[in-house]
């Protein structure tokens, strides 16, 4: 098996060894491609970090006559009202209905006494 050494050419390798002695020689290289590696880094996060936002648009204008964008806060609560004044008169009503029977029963009892 070849080392790595021999499988490449003789100028790459030349050429990579004294790139390599003139940054590991001179403190300014070394300073600047830490802080390229630095900066490129904090860009490759940002970038990756970053998301889309969506925007849609409604040319009509919104209705904020009520105080609420949808709909009415007093309809709402008036329709709520109304519901359970629809049961209380539901229950009043069966057991009014409850009542009168047995009123006419009472009656008739008394009839039958008297």
């Amino acid at each position: 098996m070849k080392s790595l050494n021999e499988m490449m050419p003789k100028n790459f390798s030349r050429s990579f060894s004294d790139i390599k002695e003139f940054i590991l020689g001179n403190k300014k290289t070394q300073i600047w491609i830490a802080l390229f590696s630095v900066v490129s880094l904090i860009y490759v996060v940002s970038k990756m970090s970053e998301t889309s936002t969506v925007v849609y648009r409604d040319y009509q204008k919104p209705n904020f006559s009520e105080g609420r964008i949808l709909g009415s806060q007093t309809s709402t609560y008036l329709k709520s009202k109304e519901a359970q004044l629809n049961k209380a008169a539901r229950r009043i009503m069966v057991e009014n209905k409850a009542l009168k029977d047995r009123m006419v029963l009472l009656e008739k009892r008394m009839e039958a006494k008297s």
